[in-house]
């Protein structure tokens, strides 16, 4: 009866599992692609368990001997898949080739289990017939995977606090709970395994009823507030921008970014051009563009679209190929939305009016 109960379980949630899937893939927030596909795969990893464990306690391991040992590892990649999924979707924070290091330990247990999984299905069939107790391996793999597991837990509730005003945050934290009571319960089930104590159900049964309990509370929580959801950054601290998120390398790497989008793309020529729409352009937040051009430019984000519509206006002025176009016509296709904006912005950069400015004849150019 219990077998019976958790295989439908099983099947619900791997089917649950997909749709959640499905879901995050299909959201259009460019900006929170690297967060949905960080947790799509995590839900993967979820679904990967759960089958194997709906497999053994229907008895189908024979039937599909290529099952056998086939998420052993699976369970390193838990932890950092969670970690960097916290830090896509609180910080914004771009995957780079160093997320790729986080799967490591996960690339070098797989690798080491290869000579196994590269055998025949036959020879697979022979180890499963002939196995009369947990590999030691199997053991020794549960407690690398708690460790590593207790590492980034650590780390993701560290995440937590610094963005513990989110309004994710509660929804995150009890995540984070039932992965942390999940774990144990789970290593705990199979090292009484492996003392040959008897269970009502496999450790491996165990572990994916924790798997299946994140899956439904991850879909609880996209009922209550959208997975592809991120809330406005918080107010900044006083002093403003005193602590940054952002390391220098990253600072260097967004500022080319930002400067190709003035210098290149000339984004300022768009009159109605937000700060949101122009972190979404640069792959950052909102929060991280303004504290960027309040750092490197010494100014706010709408005086820094100014300075560069004041600078392209200059140049047409005194351009002679401009000469028969009249200043409005000019100041619009440089991204100033009226005369009074125009004239106002415009003197308060360089002290003269656009007119003045034109028939100075001065060539001086100010930034």
């Amino acid at each position: 009866m219990i077998d019976t109960a958790l295989s439908w379980l099983f099947l619900l949630a791997i089917g649950q599992a997909g749709f959640l899937v499905l879901a995050l893939l299909g959201a259009r927030q460019c900006e929170l692609r690297s967060a949905n596909r960080l947790l799509s795969l995590l839900l993967l990893v979820c679904a990967a368990v759960i089958l194997h464990a709906w497999l053994g306690l229907n008895h189908l391991y024979a039937a599909w001997p290529h099952s056998a040992n086939a998420i052993v590892t699976l369970g390193l990649l838990v932890g950092p898949l969670l970690y960097l999924y916290l830090r896509a979707l609180l910080f914004g924070q771009a995957l780079g080739w160093r997320a790729l290091l986080h799967c490591g330990p996960f690339a070098l247990a797989t690798l080491a289990l290869m000579p196994f999984y590269l055998q025949p299905a036959a020879a697979k069939l022979a180890w499963l017939q002939h196995r009369t107790a947990l590999p030691w391996y199997i053991g020794l793999a549960a407690v690398a995977k708690l460790v590593l597991f207790l590492f980034y837990v650590a780390a993701c509730f560290r995440l937590m606090r610094q963005a513990q005003s989110s309004p994710l945050a509660p929804g995150l934290r009890r995540l984070m709970r039932i992965w942390l009571v999940g774990g144990v319960l789970s290593v705990a089930a199979l090292g009484i395994e492996f003392a040959d104590v008897a269970l009502p159900v496999s450790s491996d049964a165990i572990g994916a009823i924790v798997l299946l309990m994140f899956v439904y509370a991850t879909a609880l929580m996209a009922v209550r507030l959208p997975l592809s959801y991120r809330p406005a950054p918080p107010a900044p601290p006083k002093p403003r921008y005193a602590n940054s998120m952002m390391s220098d390398e990253q600072k260097a790497a967004f500022l080319a970014v930002l400067n190709k989008s003035m210098e290149i793309d000339h984004a300022w020529r768009d009159g109605d051009l937000k700060l949101e729409q122009l972190a979404s352009m640069t792959a950052m937040t909102p929060h991280e563009l303004s504290q960027l051009i309040n750092d490197a430019c010494g100014t706010n984000f709408q005086d820094y679209l100014n300075r560069h519509r004041v600078e392209a206006l200059k140049l047409a002025l005194h351009s002679p190929l401009r000469a028969a176009a009249s200043i409005l016509e000019l100041g619009l296709e440089c991204g100033f939305n009226s005369k009074s904006a125009l004239n106002r912005i415009f003197k308060g950069q360089t002290g003269m009016t656009p007119s003045e400015f034109r028939k100075s004849g001065t060539s001086q150019i100010m930034i």
